[in-house]
């Protein structure tokens, strides 16, 4: 056993603690969490900074690993997509299979473990592919995988679904959590959006969906104009006829989405107080999820994070993936916000990146509070700089 006590420990469950201390059993389970009231107990270990449970990395894209450093920053969301899509074609021309699956491979592996060096629990991973499935089924982190169901030919719908379903029948036969679940407006018809969502066989039944990451996405619905039809004509995609709706593409879409079922929206990057309104409206299970490092690699813009203070427990951190970001660490994504949003408590921002993930993917009898019982990890935030205070 273990006791181990730090300036501040942050329970996430319960009230902030100066001087207390966490009681925990060899394999990580916490045995008990209290004030420090034996001043002469010298088994107690006394570490600077911050005690908080283990990261939950709501949305992780572990297949794109490999493009680490390869796509240019600042680009804006069309031109980024049409950077990734031709460095993976470029790379499966000029690699065999098995020297491209081996690169990927040893890519994944290592994001995996920068994750737990960065005190990150709980990932949620989109999948397109198998390549992370056996580091998943494998780790003692907890997963739950998302298959990517995309494509823009409507008269196809059935066979993007199928394509999804077979892969995530793999990933079940893996022993993995996984469910499908549509990739964005933009590149989902309502066909496929019908398909994903009338099949049921889903425990528990999650799902994630890239919202609102960029002005030209609402640009696109609302008048088929601005850099998406780029995207379009480069790839000599179906999407290059697209109509109008004369709405923003939350508006354009959300119908489809079964009103019980829990949805992860993430990015929101121009998500503004009336899309959030209709989105707890209409789906009041959805979470909302920010990567803030990829939206300042990819749009250098940031979501507006007050709006969303009125639901902090529905609120959650992801990395996105090496593609977008410079590392995987929860830690440096609520960094990046209290930088650029101070009034924003350390104490909110450490639940965003615990329990809020925990409770979205139904983790939280194990994970993302400090709890008798529970084995959520624990992290230590130190030394404690200026960009992250320790307690507002």
């Amino acid at each position: 056993m273990r006791k181990i006590s730090a300036d501040l420990i942050i329970p996430v469950s319960s009230a902030p603690l100066r001087n207390g201390v966490v009681a925990i059993d060899d394999d990580g389970t916490i045995l008990s969490i209290e004030e420090w009231n034996d001043l002469k107990d010298v088994s107690i270990e006394k570490f600077s900074g911050i005690i908080c449970p283990g990261f939950i990395n709501a949305h992780c894209h572990l297949e794109l690993s490999y493009m680490k450093g390869k796509i240019p920053e600042h680009t804006g969301i069309v031109q980024f997509l049409i950077n990734l899509i031709e460095y993976r074609n470029q790379r499966n021309q000029n690699a065999s299979g098995g020297i491209l699956a081996e690169e990927i491979n040893t890519a994944i592996l290592k994001a995996v473990a920068e994750m737990k060096t960065q005190g990150i629990a709980g990932v949620g991973d989109i999948s397109n592919d198998n390549y992370s499935f056996h580091v998943k089924s494998s780790g003692d982190l907890l997963f739950h995988t998302f298959i990517e169901s995309f494509g823009f030919d409507p008269l196809q719908a059935e066979s993007y679904f199928q394509k999804a379903l077979q892969l995530f029948q793999e990933a079940r036969a893996s022993g993995l959590s996984a469910s499908i679940t549509p990739h964005a407006p933009y590149s989902v018809t309502p066909e496929l959006f019908r398909q994903i969502f009338s099949f049921k066989a889903y425990h528990p039944a999650l799902f994630s969906y890239h919202n609102q990451e960029s002005d030209a996405e609402a640009a696109l619905f609302k008048s088929a104009q601005g850099d998406f039809i780029k995207l379009f004509h480069r790839f000599n995609l179906p999407g290059k006829t697209f109509l109008p709706t004369g709405k923003n593409s939350l508006h354009s879409v959300i119908d489809y989405f079964p009103p019980e079922s829990r949805m992860l929206f993430v990015h929101n990057t121009t998500t503004d107080a009336a899309d959030i309104e209709l989105i707890i409206s209409k789906l009041p299970e959805s979470y909302f999820c920010f990567c803030p490092n990829a939206n300042l690699y990819i749009e250098n813009t940031l979501p507006s994070f007050p709006l969303f203070k009125s639901y902090p427990d529905r609120t959650c951190v992801g990395t996105d993936s090496y593609a977008s970001n410079h590392q995987l660490s929860i830690l440096q994504e609520l960094i990046t916000i209290q930088q650029y949003f101070p009034s924003i408590a350390t104490a909110e921002l450490i639940r965003w990146a615990t329990l809020n993930g925990a409770n979205f993917y139904y983790w939280n009898k194990r994970l993302g509070s400090l709890e008798t019982g529970k084995k959520p990890g624990i992290n230590l935030i130190s030394p404690v700089g200026p960009a992250f205070e320790l307690l507002k």
